[in-house]
């Protein structure tokens, strides 16, 4: 005696719905690319720290490459960024990866001095030797150096004020010219002081 199921008015459109849901579901539309847009990060003893959420949707310039890590949800959970193969030191009329700020955000910043601390993981392949951050706004980027041993760890910069802050920039840095190289960042914390 044969099941219900099988029978063709009900096992092809069953068939046909399940082979839609794995094409759909293979395809990760959660871990498609975002537009840029600013993010709230979290306010800690009147720092702003962005981790997890707060990498869902950076902006990039064309002089760098940047990918965000997420889980199968899509919920973000790291940032990965590298230098295109040839590019020079960043100039004050680059950008980079840039973390956007809402405007309650960057008002805490506008027109102070801030320390960044970024918290990274080295790339198995293709590390970065350096990495530069910026505070973006409507003057030229000052960008600040460090360079990044090649293991897990933290960088602490110390960043001028910028007037009509709109976001925290990043780029990794390289001297070698040959491929593309990054880093992952997990965090990066911002700490505004009294001008």
């Amino acid at each position: 005696m044969r099941s219900w199921l099988f029978h063709p008015l009900v096992f092809y459109p069953l068939a046909i719905i399940f082979a839609a849901f794995v094409i759909v579901v293979s395809l990760q539309p959660q871990a498609w690319p975002r537009e840029p847009a600013p993010v709230a990060a979290h306010v800690v003893d009147g720092a702003l720290v962005f981790e997890g959420a707060a990498f869902n949707s950076p902006a990039v310039g064309p002089e760098q490459r940047m990918t965000v890590v997420r889980d199968f949800w899509g919920n973000a959970q790291a940032l990965r960024i590298a230098q295109l193969p040839g590019q020079p030191l960043p100039t004050p009329a680059e950008q980079g990866v840039r973390l956007l700020l809402t405007p309650e955000h960057a008002a805490l910043l506008e027109d102070k001095p801030v320390t960044i601390e970024v918290t990274y993981n080295p790339l198995p392949i293709n590390m970065a030797s350096n990495l530069a951050v910026s505070v973006q706004g409507i003057g030229p980027a000052e960008w600040v150096s460090l360079a990044m041993p090649p293991e897990p760890g933290r960088l602490s910069f110390e960043a001028p004020a910028q007037f009509a802050v709109n976001g925290i920039g990043l780029r990794a840095l390289s001297g070698s010219e040959d491929q593309a190289y990054g880093v992952e960042i997990t965090r990066v914390r911002v700490t505004p002081h009294s001008s």
